[in-house]
């Protein structure tokens, strides 16, 4: 799982980010599929309004880009969660090493 060269004090820090890497792709799939769920509702309503930039409307256009926009967010839940280990302890270890 690990490279033979990662000491112990980073093996730890690889771990906890790993671990919270899977709870935040967890968070963004529940979040992200209600955010996809509502405004694929308002797009399929032509009567929906949505605010952009604080201005309601109800342009089609506007309301597919937003199911559009939401849906990235359980897709990347969704890699985040279900991306295989020996990855993601690859990324933690680079992005670890080049922090500290």
């Amino acid at each position: 799982m690990f490279e033979s060269g990662m000491d112990e004090d980073l093996k730890k820090k690889v771990d906890v980010v790993v671990g919270l890497s899977r709870l935040a792709g967890g968070t963004l799939i529940l979040v992200g599929s209600i955010l996809l769920f509502v405004f694929t509702q308002a797009a399929l309503d032509p009567n929906a309004v949505i605010e952009i930039n604080g201005a309601p409307t109800k342009d089609q256009a506007d309301k597919i880009m937003a199911a559009i926009f939401s849906a990235l967010f359980p897709i990347a839940g969704l890699f985040l969660s279900f991306a295989p280990a020996k990855l993601l302890d690859k990324w933690a270890a680079k992005i670890i090493s080049r922090l500290s």
